[in-house]
């Protein structure tokens, strides 16, 4: 019985830390995508437009690819390619399930972290999380340093064609998105992610340094110490 208990309680812990994992992925994610347009590099003499007129239609693919309500991409200045506007369909899709992901899975991890926290198995996630962020730092590593072969594998397995692939003189808003940029926003969202996960690890060793003290000082008042 209690070897059940200890594979029930181990396996609960890490579904939440694999929880925990989603939920920061997810709002990393979204908060990259709504900072990206600072991030953009305007080029100059582009068909002849202005930095504001650029950036608005930069704004309208944004908007698109969030928005379940916007059905059609439309740009106001800039020329698009058939196959880049099913690209961005396809984005879309993968945008919107990161936010059905991150509303549905917040909540989830919220209940559980509660659960934990009112079955006092708090300390079962240390392990986990520590695992985890040994594993992020590495792959993020990896993804940083070659951040070109990572994103090209990144597009084969989450695209199952090769619209992706834009030619700049149908497509020009592509030399708004360089491969910097994309390096930029993928080392955000590595620290965004990082950064939520912290925060839930700042909490849980929180809670477990307030349980601590408040045993230690009952087992003092009680003259067990």
């Amino acid at each position: 019985m209690n070897g059940k208990f200890e594979f029930i309680q181990w396996g609960r812990a890490i579904l939440l830390t694999l929880l925990s994992l989603v939920v920061a992925i997810s709002i990393a994610l979204f908060i990259v995508i709504n900072i990206s347009p600072f991030f953009i590099t305007i080029p100059k003499h582009l068909l002849g437009l202005s930095a504001p007129e650029l950036m608005a239609d930069y704004g309208s693919v944004i908007k698109y690819i969030q928005l379940p309500t916007q059905r059609v991409l439309e740009l106001k200045y800039l020329p698009i390619a058939p196959s880049a506007v099913h690209h961005f369909e396809d984005v879309k899709y993968l945008i919107l399930l990161n936010e059905a992901v991150m509303v549905i899975s917040l909540p989830l991890l919220l209940f559980g972290l509660k659960k934990q926290k009112r079955q006092n198995q708090l300390w079962r996630l240390i392990l986990p999380f520590q695992m985890l962020f040994i594993l992020l730092l590495f792959s993020g590593f990896m993804g940083i340093t070659n951040f070109n072969a990572f994103f090209i594998k990144f597009h084969y397995l989450f695209f199952s064609n090769m619209d992706w692939l834009f030619d700049p003189r149908t497509t020009p808003i592509i030399l708004l998105m360089s491969e910097k940029f994309f390096t930029v926003l993928f080392g955000l969202w590595l620290g965004f992610t990082l950064i939520i996960l912290l925060l839930i690890w700042g909490w849980i060793k929180l809670m477990l340094s307030i349980f601590f003290n408040k045993t230690r000082t009952q087992c003092s008042n009680n003259g067990w110490d």
